[in-house]
C-alpha cells in the first residue's frame, strides 16, 4: 500500500510530454482463459493504485503526472472500440468517457474540492478517457492487469501546488468500480 509520500520524480525530454490530454498504456499481464470462479473476480471492475510518478522536463518542472492502476473484471467487459459511438456511449453521454477523472485542488480554507476552469467556472473534465476494449477473445474473459494513465501535471493551467486525482472505471455494462483516490501528490512548477 502506498503512504501519502511515496512517488518518484523522473526528467524527460518535454518533446515526449503528451499537452492536455491522457495517454493510456497497458502493461502487466491480461488474464484470459480462466473461469471467473477460480480467481474470484467480480463482474464490476475493481480498480486498486499501483503507483505515481511525477514526471519533469528538462527544466526541472512537473509536467506530467503517471498513475499506475490494477485493474480486474470477471467478465471481462472493459474498454470501448471507436465504433461505440450509439447510445449510451454516444458523445455527451455520462458513459462516454469509461475512464473518469476528476483534479481535487486545495481551495483557500485548505480543503480538497473538484478543480473549476477559471475561464469557465465549470468542473474541468477534459482529462477523461476512454479506455480501449481489452476483452478477450478466449472462452473466459475474465481479465486484470495494470494500465498507466498519463495526465498533465498543469491541468487547466491553473499550476496548482497540490492535487488529489481520484478515477473510476465503467465496463460495457455500465458497472461503475470503485473510485480510486491518490494521495496528495505535491507539484513543482
Amino acid at each position: 500500500m502506498m503512504n501519502n509520500r511515496t512517488y518518484k520524480r523522473t526528467t524527460i525530454n518535454p518533446f515526449l510530454i503528451l499537452i492536455g490530454g491522457v495517454l493510456l498504456l497497458f502493461s502487466s499481464g491480461i488474464l484470459s482463459g480462466c473461469k471467473p470462479e477460480n480467481l474470484g473476480y467480480s463482474n464490476i471492475p475493481e480498480i486498486e493504485l499501483a503507483g505515481i510518478e511525477v514526471i519533469q522536463n528538462s527544466l526541472g518542472k512537473d509536467s506530467v503526472i503517471k498513475v499506475s492502476i490494477n485493474y480486474q473484471d470477471g467478465d471481462g467487459d472493459i474498454g470501448l472500440t471507436l465504433t461505440d459511438t450509439a447510445a449510451p456511449f454516444n458523445f455527451g453521454s455520462a458513459y462516454y468517457h469509461n475512464l473518469p477523472v476528476t483534479f481535487l485542488v486545495q481551495n483557500s480554507i485548505n480543503e480538497y474540492e473538484e478543480l473549476k476552469n477559471p475561464a469557465t467556472s465549470e468542473p474541468y473534465g477534459n482529462q477523461h478517457e476512454r479506455v480501449p476494449n481489452l476483452t478477450p477473445s478466449s472462452k473466459y474473459k475474465t481479465i486484470s492487469g495494470t494500465m498507466d494513465v498519463y495526465l498533465t501535471a498543469n491541468p487547466a493551467r491553473v499550476k496548482p501546488d497540490h492535487v488529489i486525482l481520484e478515477l473510476k472505471l465503467i465496463d460495457r455494462s455500465l458497472n461503475i468500480s470503485n473510485t480510486l483516490t491518490t494521495p496528495i501528490i505535491e507539484l513543482n512548477h
